[in-house]
């Protein structure tokens, strides 16, 4: 497998089920501005907290319903109906997850959390959900809320040094260096070098 980080910005997205392992799928497909459409017969009453961009299309999956789509999640409680869908995608040659079948799914969804610009992802290759989702909440816990701001700073120091540093080496060197630092060494860095 190869990691990746997808821009879905107005691209279409089609998920493929109306309930709870649906749901989580759609909250966090929400945030990431994609032109979401959801399709199950009947969705429990969580979709209902989803904004008015999301698309809730009441009717049974049909082949050809993902034709469109960039990104396609197979979420049912029907073994045969997420069958369906990842066979689709895979002739249609479509970027396809299926939630109870890796083979038929052209990539996987890792364990995941953000801090700012910062994102941590973890994956066991489908061997164990459970453990990746144990190590994931011990590094949120030790890269905490803290490092949005970190992230901020490093962002804006990148920027400048990238800016005034004409020197490639000596730009790698300042940079390098700038990940070892604190965050409050990181705002006296900031301040000394350049006025911010």
């Amino acid at each position: 497998m190869y990691t990746a980080c997808l821009n879905l910005e107005g691209k279409k997205v089609t998920i493929v089920g109306g309930g709870k392992v649906a749901y989580r799928k759609a909250v966090a497909l929400e945030n990431e501005k994609c032109d979401l459409h959801i399709i199950a017969p009947s969705f429990i009453e969580a979709f209902k907290s989803l904004g008015p961009e999301v698309n809730l299309v009441y009717k049974c999956y049909e082949e050809g319903d993902c034709a469109n789509s960039f990104l396609v999640v197979a979420a049912t409680d029907d073994y045969e109906t997420n069958q369906a869908v990842g066979a689709f995608c895979k002739r249609a040659n479509k970027l396809c997850n299926v939630v109870d079948n890796k083979e038929l799914s052209s990539f996987i969804v890792p364990s995941s959390f953000k801090r700012g610009d910062l994102m941590i992802a973890v994956s066991t290759g489908g061997a164990s959900p459970s453990l990746a989702a144990l190590i994931k909440k011990e590094l949120e816990e030790k890269y905490d809320a803290s490092y949005v701001e970190l992230m901020d700073v490093h962002r804006r120091l990148r920027a400048q040094v990238l800016q005034q540093v004409e020197d490639e080496m000596e730009k790698k060197k300042i940079l390098n260096h700038l990940a070892t630092l604190s965050l409050e060494e990181l705002k006296t860095y900031e301040k000394s070098h350049f006025g911010c």
